[in-house]
């Protein structure tokens, strides 16, 4: 080896034969750095442990974020130094041996246990999300399912953890070629200064856009990597201004590192999962973790690596990655175990413990060998394409194994109420899920009446108004309307048929988390701090109505969910009183104003304790565990004033209880499973029902 070539390497590498993750002119090796990542972690694990007070954790991942930006930029700094060049290949050939061996074990690991604990429903939606999470796109998959109704009332996911992962592999895809694009453009200005004003532009537009989406999409904004790149670009943007950097005073250099970390802790204490995030306030732990690393430069004497660089600190910081990947599933899969939605700190704080024992042994065994294996850059990306293809396969043959069809037969309707009613009365002695049970217990969480209905006829959050889509009877005389949300998608089947075979033509007006009656509801994201009045569903009262009374139907039927609140600038919202409630479906009955239209309320139905299929997938031997006590699961109060208010505007009320419950309501009823999650019956039992609720709504036999 020549001494040129002995050069190279050292500046490269770190004695371990770890990457030097800092740019040239900086120490190879940033103890704060370090220490930076575990504190970043120890955030995160911590919140979601729910120790108390730190409220604002989840900061820890912002914090990762400009490290990544940081680390990235450096490697790639001193590639080209050192050899004249960035090698793509090269670059993604080390992501590959440093990212992907833990990652794809975590999400194995995580379905086996997942089916093994948990079941086949649970399993297959972890399966499904480690697809995602294989491919680096979950955080897109997540994002879809934070603005998907039905799928957001469910458990959170297992591997949910690794949207974080995805925006900075996709940040990872983009960054290096433009990297490579500004090195190689010749010009006046120099490589730094290149890097400055484009790093520039994407900090401010991605700022920016974090900002405005906050306020319009809080869920999107969340899971983005358009509204997370600035800090990422961040990180780089310090490692770009290294030589500048080095020529800062001491002093202040050292009381930037700890007002940063101030920022951070001030962040991690304050905020609460009711903050507005990202939004503009994600500049306080962003801005903070950059003034760490950019005062440390300096190599200040009384900075904060005087605390970060202490061995525990450094212990940690190298098994951050493992941890953060570990905790989570540890996390979720022992509380729904447990059957809860959260554990004491006295469960969740030893689990937390394990997966750091847990992750010490992946950093040992699978992290931290195999990121030093020499290979060819082509043979180490091309198995790193094939570990992600079979994983994604394999879970896919898994998923097709485990699961059943949403509905294995066509279910035959209840000729009248009173054989459903004595099929109610029988079903508390089902103890075994029947073995030719419709839909199957892995099918139930799809079998969803709403995909009867357009995509597009549906309205999404955004949106006042959607359009017209008409079933039924496409050439009936007669019209109607069925307007409401998620709860009038569900019984589609039932109206839909009804409307056929009475030769109607049916209109249906659906909005999700949006109830027609005339009362203000609370911003669906509330939970991400948006408390005020949700603008989209008032417009949406007021289209609907319009339409309504400008179209003449014959029949209005309007069913709602009862589980809403009012705005609040508080940190805790208000439920409706009953007699406000009344008076909201009142004022949508008085608004409609066509001669000689039927209106019908039909009643909400009971809310059980625990998602059903994923209750049934667990204890397919013990089917009453599952169910719920009617006084428990009916919401009588808000059924009697919804009653009331039909009865005050001329309207029919139709109670759906005796079609679920007797003292009981529980999970089947015949050899049918009667819930998809929680409050939404499947498409199958809305089918079972399609006579009942046809005779109750005054239409008799099947044409």
């Amino acid at each position: 080896m020549t001494a040129a070539m002995a050069t190279t390497i050292d500046e490269r590498l770190l004695d371990t034969g770890d990457e030097s993750g800092t740019a040239p002119g900086d120490r190879r090796f940033r103890p704060d750095v370090e220490g930076l990542r575990a504190v970043a972690v120890l955030l995160v694990v911590l919140y979601h442990a729910g120790v108390p007070f730190l409220s604002g954790g989840y900061v820890g991942v912002d914090v990762f974020f400009v490290i990544s930006g940081f680390v990235i930029t450096g490697l790639l700094m001193r590639e080209e130094q050192s050899s004249g060049k960035t090698s793509i290949l090269g670059f993604y050939a080390r992501r590959v041996r440093r990212i992907l061996p833990a990652a794809t074990l975590v999400i194995i690991v995580t379905v086996i246990f997942s089916y093994m604990l948990l079941g086949t429903v649970f399993g297959n939606a972890t399966a499904d999300d480690g697809r995602w999470a294989a491919v680096f796109l979950s955080n897109f998959h997540f994002a879809s399912v934070g603005t998907d109704y039905l799928a957001a009332s469910n458990p959170p996911s297992s591997l949910q953890n690794y949207w974080s992962l995805s925006v900075e592999e996709q940040f990872y895809i983009v960054y290096p070629s433009v990297f490579l694009i500004l090195a190689k453009i010749g010009g006046r200005r120099s490589f730094r200064s290149r890097m400055t004003f484009a790093l520039g532009i994407v900090i401010g537009a991605s700022f920016l856009l974090s900002i405005i989406q906050t306020g319009h999409s809080p869920t999107t904004a969340f899971f983005s990597p358009f509204t997370r790149a600035w800090e990422l670009a961040l990180g780089a943007l310090v490692a770009i201004a290294t030589t500048r950097l080095t020529a800062l005073p001491r002093n202040l250099a050292a009381a930037m590192t700890w007002v940063g970390l101030a920022a951070i802790l001030v962040a991690a204490f304050a905020f609460t999962a009711g903050t507005a995030y990202p939004g503009w306030l994600v500049a306080v732990p962003v801005v903070g973790s950059a003034l760490i690393i950019a005062g440390g430069v300096a190599l200040p004497r009384f900075g904060a690596e005087s605390l970060l660089g202490v061995r525990p600190f450094q212990w940690l910081g190298r098994r951050s990655y493992s941890w953060y990947l570990w905790h989570w599933p540890i996390l979720i899969i022992a509380t729904e175990w447990a059957g809860r939605t959260s554990l004491p700190l006295d469960k969740s704080l030893p689990l937390v413990l394990m997966a750091l024992g847990v992750a010490a042994a992946t950093y040992a065994v699978v992290e931290n060998p195999i990121r030093h294996w020499q290979r060819p850059s082509r043979q180490t990306v091309l198995a790193g394409a094939g570990l992600v293809l079979v994983t994604v396969l394999v879970l896919s043959l898994v998923i097709g194994r485990e699961s059943g069809g949403p509905r294995a037969t066509q279910t035959r309707a209840d000729p009248d109420t009173q054989s459903v009613i004595r099929q109610v009365a029988t079903a508390g002695s089902i103890t075994t899920v029947p073995a030719s049970v419709n839909p199957s217990v892995a099918g139930a969480p799809h079998d969803w009446g709403g995909n009867l209905e357009p995509k597009d006829c549906i309205a999404s959050e955004p949106q006042a108004q959607a359009p017209i889509c008409t079933l039924g009877d496409p050439t009936g005389k007669r019209l109607m309307v069925v307007y409401g949300d998620s709860h009038s998608a569900m019984w589609l089947p039932a109206t839909d048929f009804i409307a056929k075979h009475a030769g109607w033509r049916l209109v249906t007006f659906t909005k999700p988390y949006c109830p027609p009656e005339l009362v203000t509801v609370v911003n669906p994201q509330a939970w991400s701090g948006n408390r005020g009045a949700y603008e989209a569903c008032t417009q949406w009262h007021q289209w609907v109505v319009q339409w309504i009374n400008r179209n003449r139907p014959d029949m209005l039927i309007v069913t709602q969910e009862s589980r809403y609140f009012s705005p609040s600038g508080h940190r805790r919202t208000r439920a409706f009183s009953f007699g406000s409630w009344q008076l909201g479906m009142e004022a949508l009955l008085n608004a409609v104003k066509v001669p000689g239209i039927r209106k019908v309320v039909l009643g909400n139905t009971p809310y059980m304790s625990q998602s059903i299929p994923a209750c049934l997938s667990l204890h397919p031997n013990a089917v009453q565990s599952c169910s719920s006590l009617s006084r428990t699961a009916v919401r009588s109060g808000y059924n009697g004033a919804e009653q009331a208010a039909a009865s005050a505007s001329g309207a029919s009320y139709v109670d759906p209880t005796p079609w679920f419950c007797s003292h009981v309501c529980t999970p089947i009823i015949g050899r049918n499973i009667v819930y998809l999650d929680k409050g939404h019956i499947t498409a199958t039992y809305a089918q079972k029902l399609e006579l009942v609720l046809g005779s109750a709504l005054g239409f008799h036999g099947r044409t």
